[in-house]
């Protein structure tokens, strides 16, 4: 059997440590391994800059209120299911008075002013023809 002289030694059970071996048994002293790199620092999601410049601005979600992110979503929405009626005209007057609720929260500091408007956009489009399908099924059903 090999018996190794006393000194540090890597440590068996963490290899980014050194541990001392005292010539009989492994000690409870242990040091950092310098041939090992220290870990790289933690980076957060919420420091990159997402700002205008950046291309990731207009995909992330990032300063947006949940109101001006949901504005669009609705008002398409309501341009897609306009052919039905009342459902269209329910969702554009909701694209609108989310959008304008967006509009508001967005002057006061926030971003979204962009999506806002695509909301009262599509939204507004949607409602108008909801409406007409609705006015459509009224009389429709009053003249028969």
């Amino acid at each position: 059997m090999t018996e190794f002289a006393a000194g540090w030694y890597a440590d068996p059970s963490s290899p980014a440590h050194l541990r001392y071996w005292d010539g009989a048994a492994w000690t409870q002293h242990v040091t950092p391994h310098p041939s090992v790199p220290p870990p790289p620092p933690a980076t957060s999601v919420a420091s990159e800059d997402y700002g205008p410049g950046s291309p990731l601005h207009y995909l992330v979600p990032v300063g947006r209120s949940g109101l001006a992110i949901a504005a669009p979503w609705i008002g398409l929405a309501a341009l897609v299911m306009c052919w039905a009626p009342v459902i269209g005209l329910a969702l554009g007057v909701l694209a609108i008075v989310i959008s304008i609720m967006a509009l508001r929260r967005a002057r006061d500091g926030g971003h979204g002013t962009g999506r806002a408007v695509v909301g009262i956009v599509l939204g507004g489009i949607g409602a108008i023809i909801g409406l007409i399908t609705t006015g459509g099924l009224v009389s429709f059903l009053l003249t028969s």
